[in-house]
């Protein structure tokens, strides 16, 4: 198999539940609807989804929300509302092996594309679908425009265009990096084998694209950058400094976050942390609600956007 895969197969496909952390849910926000469902993949996993909206919300347009790596989507409910506030109605799913879906893994990067296409198969939506999403989230939105005749339009915050982009952030080799494409074209024929950077060089699709110059997760440079020096007029990059990973959140919110966080897995990795009781204990006197402000300038733009 090989050190490079192995290490791969590790620390992504794994489970992702949980981790403590007290994020806003749907219920704090008086007069959100959330309607759950759920359908079975086409590998007989359990795929759990909401359809959130406001009273007097668009017919017109359909935000599919596409997670992060993680506990599925309930921890961007900030997000997920902020987009309901402004009129919409967002989609959002849990991709198998993550928050309140099946199975024991996530099985390959592009699992979270095929399970928002059987959803979108499974509802057959009648608005405009523009899906949306952060970081393995993002990449699976640009998935989507790329695959999706449908599809015109994608935001993308803080994604990537491959897994061997996404991986050149790390291992700095573009064999190495390109070994792991190969692996993930097995795993998934039809999604790995999307080529999306050729994909943004020709396409009329309007994408918007926000990264941060310093993400330590998913590099600027092999990215946002390179999407950007593909030079298509559709293709708007909006590049910022001092984000990290979460560009969508405010300055002060994310010193807010970083300081607490860090110090929630230092105790976690020191044992200090153990049930999932220690864990929310963690939280009772720390300021989670200033953890996820949505930042005023980057939703407009993003609103104007899906306008």
């Amino acid at each position: 198999m090989g050190i490079i895969i192995k290490l791969y197969k590790e620390n992504f496909m794994k489970r992702y539940d949980d981790e403590g952390i007290p994020f806003p849910g749907y219920a704090d926000y008086p007069g959100l609807v959330c309607e759950p469902g759920s359908f079975q993949n086409r590998d007989g996993v359990t795929i759990r989804y909401c359809t959130y909206y406001y009273d007097g919300h668009r017919k017109d347009k359909l935000i599919l929300f596409c997670h992060g790596l993680g506990a599925g989507h309930t921890p961007y409910t900030v997000d997920i509302e902020r987009l309901c506030r402004a009129g919409f109605k967002v989609l959002a799913l849990d991709y198998a092996g993550c928050g309140a879906s099946g199975g024991e893994r996530l099985t390959s990067v592009n699992a979270p594309t095929r399970d928002a296409v059987e959803l979108l198969e499974l509802l057959q939506p009648k608005e405009e679908i523009i899906p949306a999403g952060h970081s393995l989230g993002g990449y699976t939105a640009l998935n989507l425009a790329n695959y999706l005749p449908d599809v015109k339009r994608a935001v993308i915050v803080s994604g990537f265009l491959s897994i061997s982009d996404e991986m050149m952030g790390f291992v700095k080799l573009r064999i190495l990096a390109d070994r792991i494409k190969s692996y993930e074209k097995k795993l998934s024929p039809v999604f790995g084998r999307l080529d999306n950077r050729a994909y943004l060089a020709s396409t009329g699709d309007r994408i918007l694209w926000v990264h941060s110059k310093d993400d330590p997760v998913v590099n600027y440079k092999y990215n946002a950058a390179r999407a950007l020096s593909l030079g298509n007029p559709n293709v708007r990059v909006i590049t910022l400094e001092g984000k990290k990973h979460m560009p969508q959140y405010t300055y002060e919110s994310l010193e807010t976050m970083n300081a607490w966080i860090g110090e929630y897995y230092r105790a976690i990795s020191e044992k200090k942390l153990v049930t999932a009781e220690d864990k929310r204990a963690f939280f009772n006197d720390k300021p989670t609600k200033k953890m996820m402000e949505p930042d005023p300038d980057v939703y407009g733009e993003i609103l104007r956007f899906i306008e």
